[in-house]
């Protein structure tokens, strides 16, 4: 609010002095030590590197419970994947009834790339071998949990009646019940740190093959219309991905609310374009990042100031 005082005061003529400025920007995201709070730690070092802001990662119990904060806009930015976001946007899904109208696209972070992972030494090779496994299950805190085992199940023949549920709440928890032996499997969010501790901690983790051929992928654009399966090859960055390995993508998003300031959202796409190395640094994964990609039209409306970042750089054709 601050903030948009002082534009007001400028845009009056009124000289107010530039340390009044200085007032922090925030980018929603889970808590410390899950994947979105190491993206959001990235993306801040990045645009408070390359374009002078002063943006701070502003972490909740999952990032769906931070859209209300970012819809009213006590938060300036989040960070969402495409499928909690456009329901979010729609008011479909968990949101039916809670229709979020002032949120609006920022840029495409990257493809958020996921498979199924067990402990290295647990003799589970498949994902069929989970049939009777212990598996994360109710994500209350979680739009997309639920969703993202079901599809993953699916892809090798298996649903969630033929495994034990163990309930959790979030992300967060899910990595810890794993750790701590409670369950058997986790969702593996490719190439980020947290998940690089996961595996350490157990002494290794294997990244399970989806199922192959077209009626796996059937299955996961039946439940997951935006996701699909992709053959992702070894990289030395990602410690996990050993072979050739078929796993699940979908993109992830930056957002804001409707009355965000022109000159912040574009502050924030400065410094995204021009600091992919800084964010590279941070978290291996985004490397996936494309600064000549990051916008992609999913039907849901985006910022007017990145409308017109996109089009000065010929993003929109």
């Amino acid at each position: 609010m601050f903030r948009k005082v002082v534009t007001a005061l400028m845009a009056l003529g009124i000289c107010v002095p530039m340390a009044a400025t200085a007032e922090p920007s925030t980018i929603a995201s889970a808590g410390q030590g899950s994947s979105t709070y190491n993206y959001a730690l990235a993306i801040s070092k990045a645009a408070n590197e390359d374009s002078d802001m002063d943006l701070r990662p502003q972490p909740y119990d999952s990032t769906s419970q931070a859209s209300p904060f970012i819809n009213a806009g006590e938060v300036d930015f989040g960070l969402e994947n495409a499928i909690a976001v456009r329901q979010a946007m729609l008011g479909e899904g968990r949101f039916k009834d809670h229709k979020m109208d002032n949120l609006r696209l920022v840029a495409r972070l990257l493809p958020m790339r996921m498979t199924l992972g067990v402990r290295e030494d647990s003799g589970i090779a498949s994902v069929a071998d989970l049939k009777g496994k212990r598996v994360p299950a109710g994500f209350v805190q979680a739009v997309t949990g639920e969703a993202l085992i079901t599809a993953l199940l699916a892809s090798g023949g298996l649903s969630y009646d033929d495994v034990e549920r163990v309930q959790v709440a979030n992300f967060t928890a899910m990595a810890e019940a794993f750790v701590a032996g409670d369950t058997d499997v986790l969702i593996h969010v490719i190439g980020t740190p947290r998940d690089e501790q996961v595996s350490r901690d157990v002494g290794g983790l294997r990244a399970l093959q989806l199922g192959g051929g077209e009626d796996a992928a059937v299955k996961i654009r039946e439940i997951m219309p935006v996701a699909s399966l992709q053959m992702l090859d070894p990289q030395p960055a990602l410690t996990t991905i050993k072979a050739p390995t078929q796993i699940l993508q979908y993109d992830y998003f930056i957002y804001t609310h409707a009355d965000e300031d022109d000159a912040t959202v574009t502050a924030l796409l400065k410094g995204l374009y021009e600091g992919k190395a800084t964010m590279v640094e941070s978290v291996a994964s985004l490397d996936w990042f494309d600064p000549e990609a990051m916008y992609v039209d999913i039907g849901l409306d985006y910022h007017p100031a990145a409308m017109a970042f996109y089009q000065e750089h010929g993003q929109i054709k």
